[in-house]
């Protein structure tokens, strides 16, 4: 009996292959995976990485919706399911960020859309067997990002090709940020023992816009932030507490991103 990972090329299945804990587990691409049934006779637990980009840009539709495929083979076997959504179910963020499993989801865009259909549906299908992992904003370190539509990728896009960043916010704004390496970590801690719910894993805490590009060009060794827009916008972070209560996992510190967002410029900096 082994644990599955299905999406075998995502950022954070490379990530999982680094963890000591990950030793002996199987990766499938989702077509591979959806594709035959051998080898769920073997599965004791199946992570799901895999997603339908065109869900992040169009209504949402069960044919394309890989969890819930995914949780239809598995109704009949005993395994342990791991979905692995996003913060972006919760919606706009209240006031003072927090964003909790208790909240009701109001998300605001197709691909927050999109993981609270697959949420619930496969919830449906699994029951206690399912564990939902929201995640915050995760970002990469060793592989600076490869040019993601994310925070991350398009700072370090901008900064690598034009030697500056531009901010379309307040510097001043505050978000949660995990590393795919941390985020890997926690992902095979549940693994390894999954708990039927639904948990955030981010850091815990939130760290300004404005500090992740000063550490990026700090690491980077040149460069400059623009700020074309001070608008307040988005901030969040996740609380953990109910996955420090299962998993034990604590806050992550902004010394600890600091220390990520250094290496990532220097990573850049290599690059050019």
């Amino acid at each position: 009996m082994t644990i599955v990972v299905v999406g075998a090329g995502s950022m954070i299945a490379r990530a999982l292959r680094q963890q000591p804990a990950s030793a002996g587990w199987r990766y499938l691409a989702h077509g591979e995976a959806l594709g035959e049934r051998a080898w769920l006779a073997g599965a004791r637990c199946v992570v799901n990485l895999a997603f339908d980009p065109r869900l992040k840009a169009e209504p949402y539709d069960p044919a394309r919706d890989v969890d819930l495929r995914l949780a239809g083979m598995l109704a009949e076997h005993e395994a342990a399911y791991v979905m692995v959504s996003t913060r972006m179910v919760y919606g706009l963020p209240p006031p003072d960020g927090r964003l909790s499993e208790e909240i009701a989801p109001q998300p605001a865009n197709y691909y927050g859309r999109a993981k609270l259909a697959a949420e619930r549906a496969v919830a449906g299908l699994l029951g206690n067997r399912l564990t939902v992992l929201r995640l915050s904003n995760i970002f990469d370190v060793s592989e600076a990002e490869g040019g993601r539509r994310s925070f991350f990728g398009i700072a370090t896009t901008a900064l690598r090709e034009q030697g500056r960043i531009v901010l379309d916010i307040s510097p001043f704004v505050e978000r949660d940020f995990l590393s795919a390496a941390l985020c890997a970590k926690r992902i095979a801690t549940v693994a390894v023992r999954p708990l039927p719910g639904l948990f955030n894993v981010g850091a815990g805490s939130p760290v300004p816009t404005g500090r992740i590009a000063q550490w990026l060009i700090a690491g980077f060794g040149s460069g400059s932030l623009l700020i074309s827009n001070m608008r307040e916008y988005d901030g969040f972070w996740l609380d953990i507490e109910r996955s420090r209560r299962a998993w034990g996992f604590a806050p992550v510190s902004a010394a600890e991103i600091r220390d990520d967002c250094i290496a990532i410029g220097r990573h850049l900096r290599g690059l050019t």
